[in-house]
C-alpha cells in the first residue's frame, strides 16, 4: 500500500498531464517517496485517460478512475479519495499552474499537521496574474475566500484551491456535500470544527499551461456568497 496518493482530477487535460505526470515522477525519485497516482477523469474526449494508462505502462504507479459523469470536480475528487489507496490524499489541478515540486511544501509538514493546504494569498504570495482579466478574477476570487473565513469564523486565507494533503483520518471524519468548487471550502471549515491541525502554506499560482480555465469566477463567486453563509448555520 502506497503512503501517498497524489490525485489529479481532469476533463480535458491531456497536454498538461502527459508533462505534469512526469514531473511529479521525477519529485516522487528525488525525494524517495512511496507514492502513487491517481487521475480521476470525468471521460474528456481528448483522450486523457488513454494518456494516463500510457504513462503508466513507463511509471508502474498510475491508478485510472474512469467516471462517465461530469458532476464536477468536488464529486470527482470525493469519488478519487475512496479510489486512492495512500494514508496521505494529496489532490492537486492537473492544469500545471502549481508545479510538480511544490507538492514538497504540503508533505513537509505532514505528520505534524493533519490537513495542509496551499494559499494564493498567504504571504510571501506569487500569484501570477497578468493582464485586467487575471488581476479582476484574483479580486474577485479573493474577496470570496475571505467572506468565506468571515462568515464562518475560520482563519485562513484561501478556501477554494485544489491543492491540499490530508491524512485519511481526516477525511474520513469529514462530510463535503458540495459537487463543485465549494467542496474544497467544505473541506477546510469542516476539519477545523472537528479539531484537526491544519496548516495554509504559500504557494505559486502559475499561469495555466495548455487549454482553458474551467472555473467562471463570477458563477463561483455567487454560489459562494450563499452556501458560505448555509455553511456558517450548519454548526
Amino acid at each position: 500500500m502506497p503512503e501517498i496518493s497524489i490525485i489529479l482530477p481532469t476533463y480535458n487535460e491531456a497536454k498538461n498531464i502527459s508533462e505534469l505526470i512526469p514531473a511529479l515522477e521525477a519529485v516522487i525519485r528525488k525525494n524517495r517517496l512511496d507514492a502513487e497516482i491517481v487521475v480521476v477523469d470525468d471521460n474528456s474526449p481528448d483522450g486523457t485517460a488513454e494518456t494516463a494508462e500510457k504513462l503508466n505502462k513507463k511509471f508502474k504507479n498510475i491508478r485510472v478512475l474512469k467516471r462517465q459523469e461530469k458532476e464536477g470536480i468536488g464529486a470527482a475528487v470525493s469519488e478519487a479519495y475512496g479510489f486512492a489507496k495512500g494514508k496521505i490524499l494529496l489532490s492537486m489541478d492537473s492544469d500545471q499552474q502549481i508545479a510538480a515540486e511544490d507538492i514538497m511544501r504540503l508533505l513537509k509538514h505532514i505528520p505534524e499537521y493533519d490537513f495542509v493546504f496551499g494559499s494564493k494569498y498567504l504571504k510571501p504570495q506569487l500569484y501570477q496574474k497578468e493582464g485586467t482579466a487575471a488581476k479582476i478574477r484574483y479580486i474577485i476570487s479573493r474577496a470570496g475566500n475571505r467572506y468565506i473565513g468571515i462568515a464562518n469564523g475560520v482563519p485562513f486565507m484561501d478556501y477554494s484551491l485544489n491543492f491540499r494533503a490530508l491524512k485519511r483520518k481526516v477525511w474520513q471524519a469529514i462530510s463535503p456535500e458540495d459537487k463543485r468548487n465549494f467542496f474544497f471550502a467544505e473541506m477546510i471549515v469542516q476539519a477545523h470544527r472537528k479539531g484537526f491541525r491544519l496548516k495554509e502554506v504559500p504557494i505559486e499560482f502559475r499561469k495555466r499551461r495548455h487549454g482553458d480555465s474551467k472555473t467562471m469566477v463570477m458563477n463561483q463567486m455567487s454560489v459562494f456568497l450563499v452556501k458560505g453563509l448555509l455553511l456558517a448555520f450548519r454548526r
